[in-house]
This record gives structure tokens, sequence and C-alpha cells, in this order.
């Protein structure tokens, strides 16, 4: 019997919220932009994925003799997708360094591609947008914790921060 381990859904919203939210907050023009423009949420989530993949790769095998790239690949040699590369290939993502939470259209790979597009694609959009809206209706001025970095953490397959120090305002003006 051949074991698969179930971890499809988890890292998107543990890896991906974190991390687009740092990358959020690192852009305090993109930040003002969404909670003035609430409408904005499903785009945004779109560009943290991009930005923030929270699976740094995956590796394929070829099962057929193709050409990639200009390069040919033999049936049985190993692909290695690197998402954050991939989201920002200049070919596809005009100026795709900048963050740009109205960017149309973002054909990331965060997902995959494919017959291997996760399956969990939607409901992850949909989890991270909730919680995203909650998140900046609750606490808008929320910022980053002067001082502080995040910690990262340490995988070759998962983009994922083990903390990030923030902090708001308690009381209301």
């Amino acid at each position: 019997m051949r074991v698969f381990p179930a971890v499809a859904g988890n890292e998107t919203l543990r890896n991906g919220l974190p991390g687009g939210l740092y990358t959020l907050l690192t852009h305090p023009d993109q930040h003002r932009l969404l909670l003035s423009r609430p409408d904005l949420t499903a785009s945004a989530v779109e560009e943290m994925l991009c930005h923030w993949p929270p699976v740094l790769d995956f590796r394929r095998t070829a099962t057929r003799d193709v050409e990639l790239g200009g390069r040919l690949l033999r049936r049985g040699d190993k692909v290695v997708v690197h998402h954050a590369s991939a989201n920002r290939d200049g070919t596809v993502f005009p100026d795709p360094d900048r963050f740009d939470i109205t960017r149309s259209p973002n054909d990331h790979v965060s997902f995959g591609y494919g017959p291997h597009f996760c399956l969990g694609a939607q409901l992850a959009r949909l989890q991270m947008a909730a919680l995203l809206r909650h998140l900046l209706t609750a606490l808008p001025d929320l910022e980053l914790a002067p001082g502080a970095a995040p910690r990262r953490l340490v995988s070759n397959f998962q983009n994922g921060l083990k903390d990030l120090p923030v902090r708001w305002r308690t009381e209301r003006r």
C-alpha cells in the first residue's frame, strides 16, 4: 500500500497569508490602497500569492521527449519548477518585481498549472480573502513592529514565516 501525505490546502493558508501580509505591509502604498478599496481583496490575494508563493518548487518527471525553452528534455528527465522565479518572468508579467494589487491579468503559477493545478486553489483563495478582509477591517492600522524582523521558516520546499512581529493601536481615534 502506498501512502500519500494530505498536505494540500494547509500550506497555502499557513504560509501564503503571513507571507502575503508581510509583502503587503512592506508596500504601504498598496496597503493603503487596499484599505480604501476593499473590492480589490481578491486581486490583492492573487498578487500576494504571486510575490510570496507558499510552495517554493515542485519537481516533475518528463513523460516523453519534449523541447522546453529551447532545451531538449528526454523522457525520465527531472524538471523543477521554481514558482518565485516563474512568477517574476518578465515575458509574462510587465514590471514583474513591482507589488501591484491591481495587476490584471495575474497568471502566477503558485498553484501549479495544467494537470498539476492545485485542487484546493479556489478554497485557498476564498480562505485567504476572508481572513485578509477580516484582519484589515478589525486592524486597519496594522503595521510591522519596528526593529523586529520576521523569522523565516527554514525549508527548501515551503515558503513560510515562523513569526511575523506586528503592532496596532488598541484605542480608536
